[in-house]
């Protein structure tokens, strides 16, 4: 008989390891039927089908794609950061890469996680993760190719991130008070201010030099979720759509933002730098120039993201401490 030690073997018996607890099973007996297979190549050919059922099952990803996601990350990270040359700055963009990695690990553990069950908290978590990764990836490139030694943005935008990804893992998780229907709302309100402050940019043109237009649509989706909310029920349904879009309009604002002044049309681009000596320096210029009001709302959105983070988890809190003491069911031993 072959032995299970050889490569086929060896393959069966590592991605056995990855299989959840309640279907270890599965692994013993992929590995105890390829032990009765003798020629070489349909052994491989068996380890070639087991890796393929494995690799499929959604709990093997959700049980290993975290580390699998912070290694590529943090590779990622440490790959755009490789070229600067002042190590303060270098290292201090490799501690918030790092930093918000290590945050998105929370929601793996009580009280941000694990993640409710739903497709709605699970496409809003991972939906939101994505939104603030690209904006942390835009700050870390731009921090990258700075001529200057100004490291002063390295800890704002950490604070910042990390608000956001709190504040989405609190409210997705599986203690959080918010129910499916109250993330929809949400998520429908934020994105319909987002589109709304879209349409208005590319109607009217330039994109404005102040985010007030951004901020006012950002809070009229906020009241149109909380009075959709109110009318589903109320309550704490109404505060934490009204947040839930907040947070996505924002999100959604600010990567269009980003999109339209990286790659958007001149047209598009309000003159910031009148003095530059030739329009392709004026534009250039203006393109760095309009981030700065913008900041702003980034602030604002971090501050719904927080408020609506210490909310979710004080509720949390509240309703575990009260489940914990409540006392036996009348007619139940």
């Amino acid at each position: 008989m072959v032995s299970r030690r050889d490569a086929a073997g060896r393959l069966v018996a590592s991605v056995a390891h990855l299989l959840p607890p309640g279907r270890r099973e599965w692994g013993a007996a992929m590995q105890a039927e390829l032990e009765a297979i003798g020629p070489r190549g349909e052994r491989w050919r068996f380890a070639a089908g087991c890796v393929r059922v494995v690799v499929t099952r959604p709990a093997v990803w959700r049980r290993t794609g975290y580390p699998l996601l912070v290694l590529a990350l943090l590779v990622a990270g440490v790959h755009t950061v490789a070229g600067v040359s002042y190590g303060p700055l270098r290292w201090g963009l490799v501690g918030l890469v790092g930093a918000l990695l290590l945050v998105v690990g929370l929601g793996r553990v009580r009280p941000f996680g694990p993640v409710a069950g739903g497709a709605a908290a699970r496409g809003l978590r991972t939906g939101g993760h994505l939104l603030v990764g690209a904006l942390a990836a835009e700050a870390v490139a731009s921090m990258a190719h700075k001529t200057n030694h100004d490291i002063a943005g390295v800890p704002v935008y950490t604070v910042m991130f990390a608000g956001y990804l709190l504040g989405l893992a609190a409210l997705t998780a599986r203690r959080s008070p918010a129910t499916t229907r109250t993330l929809i709302i949400g998520v429908a309100a934020g994105g319909v201010a987002a589109a709304g402050w879209t349409v208005l940019v590319m109607a009217f043109p330039p994109i404005p030099a102040d985010p007030s237009a951004a901020v006012l649509f950002t809070v009229a989706g906020m009241g149109a979720a909380g009075w959709v909310a109110a009318r589903r029920g109320g309550g704490a349904a109404e505060l934490l759509a009204g947040a839930c879009a907040g947070t996505v309009a924002t999100l959604l604002i600010l990567n269009v933002f980003s999109v339209l002044v990286a790659a958007g049309p001149a047209w598009l681009i309000t003159p910031l730098v009148p003095h530059a000596l030739t329009p392709a320096d004026r534009l250039a210029g203006s393109r760095i120039e309009i981030h700065d009001p913008y900041l702003w709302m980034l602030l604002f959105g971090w501050l719904i993201a927080v408020g609506l983070c210490a909310a979710v988890v004080r509720r949390s809190a509240v309703d575990g401490v009260s489940a914990d003491h409540a006392g036996p069911v009348p007619g139940i031993d």
